[in-house]
């Protein structure tokens, strides 16, 4: 009979001990989870498979070990796509995807940048890529359009700031030659339309 209230008190402990381990264990768990820097990554992992996966998205160039561009796709693909985008009969024939100036180093900005003719005037296109961990650049429907339209001028410029475009410069504004710049939001680059759906120069 004795044996019984120490076997009770022993039986006790034990399940005592097994609740403090469990919620400890849980405790641990619903720390990793709120953990800051796991969410943040957890994010952006998702967020680059998703950019990576998106059929409207493009790789346009990856920096390699030392800092410089390589092209995911062809220069004369890039063209002909800027052209398609811009559709007024505008030629492109020069490419480049040019550092932001003034853009963080930790956080570089990056452009691809498209320039070339119209009627004999000078014109350029500019759009924002979005940058990955592995230091891999995307083209994304939702980067904006820079169009520069010249006239009488030359060569233009695009004026930047803190790594955004704000403006644009002649490089010989003598005799009333002039550059403008036009602000368009997304574009469609690399957007296919449905084979369904008539596109707005459909007859």
């Amino acid at each position: 009979m004795r044996a019984l209230p120490r076997l009770f008190g022993l039986l006790l402990l034990g399940l005592l001990s097994s609740l403090l381990l469990l919620s400890s264990c849980e405790t641990t768990r619903r720390r990793e989870a709120s953990d800051p820097t796991r969410e943040a990554q957890r994010l952006n992992d998702e967020a680059g498979a998703s950019l990576s996966g998106s059929s409207s998205s493009r790789q346009i160039m990856q920096l390699d070990g030392k800092g410089s561009v390589k092209y995911k796709l062809a220069q004369s693909v890039l063209a002909a796509a800027l052209i398609r985008q811009l559709h007024d009969g505008t030629v492109i024939d020069r490419i480049m995807v040019r550092k932001a100036p003034g853009s963080e180093a930790t956080q570089p900005v990056y452009y691809l940048i498209g320039m070339g003719h119209n009627s004999g005037s000078y014109r350029a296109i500019a759009l924002p890529l979005r940058g990955t961990d592995d230091s891999t650049y995307y083209l994304t429907p939702n980067a904006s359009r820079y169009v520069i339209s010249g006239v009488g001028c030359p060569n233009c410029y695009f004026d930047f700031e803190d790594g955004h475009i704000i403006g644009t410069t002649c490089d010989d504004n003598s005799g009333g030659s002039s550059c403008t710049l036009k602000v368009l939001e997304a574009n469609q680059v690399f957007v296919k339309a449905r084979p369904d759906l008539p596109t707005k120069d459909a007859k």
